[in-house]
């Protein structure tokens, strides 16, 4: 149990490089995410509209097509263990957008003759593929899946033009290299590379619409407790 201890501590590279692993390994469901999805995932998960339990997302980390399977762990110890990191890697991606939005940047594999370098809160490392996606749109595409959860929760961010151009650069990451609609948004590297540096500044936009828009509802609850109560309590009053 040392490890619920520890759920405030952000990962260190070698931590990273576990996850990656395991992720990475013949444990997991072949359409498991990868660290860089994962970390756009997590990202929407904690900067949405609602409070979503890992008992909902887990399973969407381990299959997208079949939320029953999960990995095969070796024993209670490890699967203690790849939760704690997890959730740690969720509680510090909350904890820079609540309290450093200026130092957050996605986690982003960086393509370059079949060598993807590890870029944002991970820090420094590398990885050989044989092929990688283009740059950015796997955490783009774990994003939107967080979105997705609670497809119908986002649609205030959709309803105005400036809110919606925050979302912009992710979808258009995620879906424009099979998606005719956002074709032209990234049908060159100067333009991908714009969106890419968009990124940092959309997520924590994102994030502080949905923190001011919790805050509005929970005053306006506030508000109408308060009128519910004086109401009962002019009604006392004329009974009496």
């Amino acid at each position: 149990m040392a490890e619920s201890n520890k759920l405030d501590e952000p990962l260190s590279e070698a931590e990273y490089d576990e996850l990656e692993t395991f992720f990475g390994s013949n444990a997991v469901p072949q359409d498991c995410m990868d660290l860089e999805m994962l970390d756009g995932f997590l990202t929407a998960i904690v900067s949405g509209p609602e409070l979503i339990q890992p008992s909902e997302w887990l399973p969407v980390v381990w299959s997208d097509s079949q939320r029953t399977v999960s990995p095969v762990f070796a024993n209670n110890e490890q699967a203690e263990r790849i939760l704690s990191l997890l959730l740690r890697l969720q509680n510090s991606i909350a904890r820079t957008l609540n309290e450093s939005p200026t130092r957050f940047k996605p986690l982003l594999y960086r393509p370059e003759e079949g060598v993807k370098g590890r870029q944002g809160n991970a820090g420094e490392g590398v990885r050989r593929e044989e092929s990688a996606p283009p740059e950015a749109s796997a955490w783009c595409e774990g994003f939107m899946t967080g979105v997705l959860l609670r497809e119908e929760a986002w649609e205030p961010v959709y309803e105005t033009e400036a809110t919606r151009d925050w979302m912009l650069p992710i979808e258009a990451l995620a879906y424009g290299d099979h998606d005719p609609e956002y074709l032209d948004w990234v049908d060159t590297e100067e333009k991908r590379q714009g969106l890419i540096d968009e990124l940092p500044i959309a997520t924590v936009l994102t994030h502080r619409f949905w923190i001011a828009r919790r805050s509005g509802e929970g005053t306006n609850r506030a508000e109408r407790r308060a009128q519910r109560r004086e109401a009962s309590r002019k009604v006392r009053q004329r009974l009496h």
